[in-house]
């Protein structure tokens, strides 16, 4: 689940998408409940970012932001892992946030799919 790409689209093909679906806990800290997962979307759809504690491995955080076309259209994502032992979830955010989001508008013009 790319929650970047999953955040650009309608809220209703989202839950179309998650419908009988089983989502497998891969960390004790995965989010397994649909509802919850359609929260954090809607988070990720207004900050335009997703910084992932945990959930896909133990140790691991991942922050990224949407990758947008020229037209604007979400196509990809970009991201960074740290570890959690070495970097906190603010540090990773105040660090490479702007990084990130520099690279992706740097990017944007050349993209015309």
């Amino acid at each position: 689940l790319c929650r970047e790409q999953y955040a650009a689209q309608p809220r209703e093909e989202v839950e179309a998408k998650l419908a009988g679906t089983k989502l497998r806990a891969l960390t004790p800290f995965t989010q397994t409940e649909i509802p919850a997962l359609l929260e954090i979307l809607e988070k990720v759809r207004a900050d335009s970012y997703s910084l992932v504690d945990q959930e896909l491995e133990l140790g691991l955080r991942s922050l990224a932001v949407p990758v947008r076309n020229a037209q604007g259209t979400v196509v990809a994502a970009m991201n960074v892992s740290a570890q959690a032992g070495r970097v906190s979830c603010e540090a990773l955010l105040a660090d490479m946030l702007p990084v990130l989001r520099n690279a992706t508008e740097a990017l944007a013009p050349a993209l015309v799919v």
